[in-house]
């Protein structure tokens, strides 16, 4: 799965509000005209968000589209140079955690790292008005629908997406969910579905055989009438994504995205994440 975004079509949204959830979440809630092109059901779609680098005045979204747009028309790249750092805004992707359509509001969940990079510093310090960049929803959606149960496994990165797929599945489904947490930190459960649910916490160790595939094993899972969701660190996608395929499970019924790479930031992991979604 690629996330393709226009840039031509990137919105700029306002803060409306920003606040704590609990020690490892940040919840910002948007608004801004544009977002009423969200899809319905968009809770956990991928979106990307756009930031001011240090010492920018403003978002830059109209360069880069048009920066883009130059470089796709001249193939051989000798009329144009790229965006330099300096003016292209950091991005970075995030999932929906929920869009209310009444009030054109979206809410959007950050991990607050320990050392913390510009999203997670622009998510803790945001105010009422700042600004933010919106290109996408991309078009993946975590599960099939059309499943009889679903097991969803995934660790803070994915935790919020996760939620809001627990809100849109069926009521009468069975759910399984595991998710891997950092040493320390206490389960956190913020969906409005309380039945018919399964959840199995585990402290992450970036050693997905030894605990996290043992447990896996052990779930009653009927594969056929199972959608199975893997959004997790890149290891143990690729550990848990081989697992599956070697059940000959439907590919419409997995889907195995890697969020984050253990001790890379996302420009470092771009190009490879990519190509694990590709493969």
């Amino acid at each position: 799965m690629i996330l393709v975004v226009k840039m031509a079509q990137a919105l700029i949204l306002q803060v409306v509000q920003s606040f704590q959830l609990n020690e490892l979440y940040q919840r910002v809630i948007l608004t801004g005209a544009g977002l009423e092109r969200l899809p319905e059901n968009s809770a956990a779609l991928h979106i990307k968000l756009f930031f001011k680098r240090p010492g920018q005045q403003q978002l830059s979204l109209h360069l880069l589209a048009k920066n883009r747009h130059q470089r796709q028309t001249d193939q051989q790249n000798t009329l144009t140079e790229p965006l330099s750092d300096e003016l292209k805004p950091s991005s970075r992707t995030y999932s929906i955690r929920h869009y209310d359509r009444a009030n054109n509001l979206l809410t959007v969940d950050f991990v607050l790292h320990a050392d913390p990079g510009i999203a997670c510093t622009w998510a803790k310090t945001a105010l009422k008005g700042d600004q933010v960049g919106l290109a996408g929803p991309g078009p993946m959606r975590m599960c099939n629908l059309e499943a009889r149960a679903f097991l969803l496994i995934g660790d803070a990165s994915s935790l919020p997406a996760i939620m809001a797929v627990i809100d849109q599945l069926p009521l009468q489904a069975k759910v399984q969910v595991v998710i891997e947490l950092p040493k320390g930190h206490l389960p956190f459960i913020d969906c409005k579905r309380v039945s018919n649910i399964n959840w199995h916490w585990l402290e992450q160790t970036f050693t997905p055989q030894t605990v996290l595939l043992p447990l896996i094993k052990s779930l009653a899972l009927s594969l056929p009438e199972t959608s199975v969701a893997i959004a997790s660190e890149h290891k143990t996608v690729l550990c848990l994504r081989q697992y599956f395929r070697s059940l000959c499970i439907d590919k419409n019924y997995l889907y195995c995205v890697p969020y984050w790479r253990h001790r890379q930031d996302e420009e470092t992991y771009h190009d490879a994440r990519h190509r694990v979604m590709d493969s």
